[in-house]
């Protein structure tokens, strides 16, 4: 099936871009504010597909020290950009999710061919979470198959060491309890707030990486039974942009886990 044809609409979404020169603080601003997965850059040739996004920018940061932070946020944003997976609509879904796999992102650029020619959208693990309610793809494995044991650090880790251990794992949580986690959507919500903003703003040399997480938002994470279909967990993980499972008290099922794992395993059946 085509990617046109799987999201009819997914070119009628619209997404802002913007120049290489634009400043990260604005791209940073807009990415805390609004629910999209990136924002990509705008280039003279469009065969370039570059956007930043947190796990673009995110480790640029911890790499500076705390005068870096402050500089860096006033640099071009296609200094913290990365390269975006990217598709036109007439392949096949396959091809969306080789191009998820291939940059171990769960989105991807997407753009219009024929008619639609010019227009650029994206398409994400969430919009791949609601082909298992149409049947477009179906699976027989269930959540326990695709779990992960979860990785916590303690309520006192800083966030540099938090965003540290993160990349290296390339997870987007860290659990602080079995009932709670911090998300790297979290952490931008709280570094590029206007409070820690003025912050730095007034004392550039501010280490604001310095924090603990456990000043950042929490989440309460769903709790799913072992035997649950991966059906029923893509619909709940649909709803719930951001959650995830936890499974047996120790173990974690995210839309990456509901979506890749059977994926990478060949036990997704695409219609």
């Amino acid at each position: 099936m085509k990617i046109s044809t799987a999201f009819p609409h997914i070119l009628d979404r619209q997404y802002p871009s913007v120049k290489p020169d634009y400043p990260l603080l604005n791209i940073l601003f807009l990415l805390r504010i609004k629910e999209i997965d990136a924002v990509p850059i705008a280039y003279a040739d469009e065969r370039r597909n570059r956007g930043v996004f947190g796990f673009s920018s995110l480790p640029r940061f911890v790499a500076k020290g705390p005068k870096g932070f402050a500089k860096l946020l006033e640099e071009p944003c296609e200094r913290a950009s990365e390269e975006l997976a990217s598709v036109t609509a007439d392949e096949d879904l396959e091809s969306l999710l080789d191009a998820f796999a291939s940059r171990r992102l769960g989105f991807a650029l997407v753009h219009g061919v024929g008619a639609s020619k010019g227009r650029t959208s994206f398409v994400s693990l969430t919009d791949v979470l609601g082909l298992y309610g149409r049947r477009i793809v179906s699976t027989d494995l269930l959540v326990k198959d695709v779990t992960t044991p979860i990785f916590s650090m303690p309520r006192t880790t800083s966030i540099r060491s938090a965003l540290q251990e993160m990349f290296r794992r390339r997870h987007r949580r860290v659990f602080i309890s079995e009932r709670e986690f911090v998300s790297d959507r979290g952490m931008m919500e709280h570094l590029f707030s206007p409070f820690v903003l003025e912050q730095i703003e007034w004392d550039p040399g501010r280490d604001v990486l310095a924090a603990p997480i456990d000043r950042l938002e929490k989440v309460t994470p769903m709790v799913a039974g072992s035997r649950m279909s991966l059906r029923t967990a893509a619909h709940k993980l649909k709803r719930d942009r951001g959650q995830c499972f936890v499974v047996g008290g120790d173990r974690v099922a995210t839309p990456w886990d509901v979506v890749m794992k059977p994926w990478m395993k060949n036990q997704l059946r695409v219609k």
